[in-house]
């Protein structure tokens, strides 16, 4: 299950980044997009989640799961930035990608090996 996960966060993030490309160079994605890139993830997290619930020894995994959760909360953010139509702050979106980045490669490293030291 989790090299499953660990393929749809990829896609979440490839997603992800593409529409912080296209609005740094100024496309106007509508905000369902950015709604279902959220929705995505969230299903990814839940999911998460209930593996964490079965297999809790795996701390790179469950501090994954964390990190993701913070990554969604800096998500609402940018989405609310996008919901009343102001300029999306680019530290905020620099962050959301680091916290992103930062729970892939804890979700790699506790897939790949055991993450129970």
């Amino acid at each position: 299950m989790l090299a499953t996960l660990l393929s749809f966060f990829l896609l979440v993030a490839a997603a992800g980044a593409m529409l912080a490309v296209l609005e740094a160079r100024g496309a106007r994605i509508p905000l369902v997009v950015g709604a279902l890139h959220g929705a995505a993830a969230s299903v990814g997290i839940v999911l998460l989640v209930v593996h964490d619930i079965g297999s809790p020894g795996n701390r790179l995994v469950n501090a994954a799961t964390v990190i993701f959760i913070l990554t969604a909360t800096g998500g609402l953010l940018l989405f609310g930035f996008r919901a009343v139509r102001q300029k999306l702050p680019f530290a905020v979106v620099l962050l959301h990608a680091a916290f992103a980045l930062t729970a892939i490669f804890l979700l790699t490293a506790g897939y790949l090996g055991d993450g129970s030291a």
